[in-house]
């Protein structure tokens, strides 16, 4: 169990695909620093759900073992975050500091329209899955061969 920590968020909120969204604040006090981001979110959700505040914010995950992509969430202006090579489902809350504030929004792509909050339709991508098509990209993830 790691420590505890106290995050102010700023949430991208957008009802549905044609409503106008906004950045909503929200505090989420004693976390454990060995939380992914994920977790953190649920968390926020259960408690906001529980107090009956708000309506639980809407967010992909798939795997959560940082493969599949489908998190795909701008965290402080980064792709997944600022944690290199790292999907925001593999980003722990020990990279954050107490006290500190995050802006969390939804990608932003014509070709991936928000539905709500931090949800896009990403059935632009799932259809050149579906196709048998895949993007081939040197990650970093491993060192080269040669």
């Amino acid at each position: 169990m790691g420590n505890k920590i106290t995050v102010h968020l700023k949430v991208w909120r957008q009802k549905d695909a044609h409503s106008q969204g906004k950045l909503v604040p929200y505090t989420v006090k004693d976390v454990d620093t060995e939380a992914s981001f994920l977790e953190m979110l649920d968390i926020l959700n259960e408690r906001l759900v529980k107090e009956g505040e708000d309506e639980p914010i809407e967010f992909d995950y798939d795997c959560r073992e940082g493969i599949c992509g489908s998190c795909g969430l701008m965290i402080n202006g980064s792709a997944h975050g600022h944690q290199r090579l790292t999907a925001a489902c593999q980003l722990h809350m020990r990279k954050f500091e107490d006290g500190e504030t995050i802006t969390i929004e939804p990608w932003r792509a014509k070709a991936f329209p928000v539905i709500k909050d931090l949800v896009v339709d990403r059935g632009a991508l799932d259809r050149i899955i579906e196709a048998g098509g895949y993007v081939s990209t040197k990650t970093g993830a491993a060192p080269d061969a040669n």
